[in-house]
């Protein structure tokens, strides 16, 4: 098992000829790493390497590396957040392609194989799948994943992603290039936007072979204080939504982007029954930040519950509240 981190060269020379480099950021994981090294382990596709990088855990991370040489290690020395993993992780590796897969999560054995495959047979920049999430229950779902022909020239694939047809997540295929995340727990969202603001094609592979396990304790689970990240994250987007769009689409696409964060926000604070004084808060500032227009705009596009949350938490964050357990504890109950 390899325990020594290795060197950015000898991860650059190792990743160099591979067709794909899954990058696994890892943070005190040693309970679920194995599991996603396992999945890795299985793919079909031999052309790969895995490049885990340990952001400062306390555990020994890289001592759960099998003994393969396409499994590559690389130890930061203290503790830096998924950005700052993901950003040093692209700065070293030489792949054509490249995925990021969570530390908790896994991808079914064939989904290298046909990711890499779909790329190189369109000549895409990007290619994009569904998530399977996974609750501690066991209970299963398909994120939002729209059935379009592909490939698809950037702009259009990055409008399927702004009106919610697509969920923004990293977890996809591309062609590295200069975009690196933004340091916000919501990084997400302005890493995809800005990757297909500077690429030509993107292909959609509609089988969902990532295995994307939510837990409770999650940093994007919970309310906690880096809901303000989210207030913030738009701003990390404006310059590359300027370069795809003009004039009044440009003005009409912030606008969308804006009462869709706004709507996150306010689901997070209904769910929460630990952090009052936090609810408070956040309704408070939503409250004060949506507009007549982002309901229209959500019911116009046919975001009917967006756009009728977005109206009660104006009105009255109470009913809206007690509106959206309701609504949770129903759908728990149909599960």
């Amino acid at each position: 098992m390899t325990l020594e981190s290795m060197t950015p060269q000898q991860i650059t020379d190792a990743t160099r000829n591979r067709a794909v480099t899954v990058i696994v950021p890892a943070y005190n994981s040693a309970k679920t790493l194995p599991h996603t090294l396992d999945s890795l382990l299985a793919q079909t596709n031999a052309n790969f390497s895995v490049l885990v990088v340990d952001d400062g855990s306390e555990e020994e991370i890289l001592s759960f590396l099998p003994e393969d040489p396409r499994f590559l290690g690389y130890r930061l020395p203290h503790n830096q957040g998924y950005a700052a993993v993901t950003n040093h992780a692209l700065d070293m590796v030489a792949s054509r392609w490249v995925i990021f897969v969570d530390s908790d999560d896994t991808i079914e054995p064939e989904c290298l194989d046909i990711l890499v495959e779909r790329g190189e047979k369109e000549d895409s920049d990007v290619v994009v799948l569904p998530l399977k999430a996974i609750e501690p229950s066991g209970a299963t779902s398909i994120g939002p994943f729209v059935d379009v022909e592909s490939p698809l020239p950037a702009n259009e694939a990055l409008r399927l992603f702004i009106d919610g047809r697509l969920l923004f997540n990293q977890h996809l295929l591309f062609r590295p290039n200069h975009v690196r995340s933004k340091d916000n727990t919501y990084s997400d969202l302005s890493f995809t936007f800005n990757l297909l603001s500077t690429v030509t094609t993107v292909s959609f592979e509609p089988r969902p072979m990532y295995n994307y396990f939510l837990h409770a304790g999650s940093v994007t689970a919970e309310l906690r204080p880096t809901i303000w990240d989210l207030a913030t994250v738009l701003g990390d987007i404006e310059d590359a939504l300027n370069s795809v769009y003009s004039g009044r689409a440009a003005v009409e696409t912030m606008h969308r982007m804006r009462w869709m964060q706004l709507n996150y926000m306010i689901s997070k604070a209904a769910g929460d029954t630990e952090s009052p004084q936090l609810r408070s808060d956040v309704y408070d500032w939503c409250r004060k930040e949506i507009r007549f227009s982002h309901v229209v705009d959500a019911l116009r596009t046919r975001h009917t519950g967006r756009g009728l949350s977005l109206a009660l938490a104006r009105t009255s964050p109470g009913v809206h509240s007690m509106a959206y357990r309701m609504r949770s504890r129903l759908k728990e109950r149909a599960e």
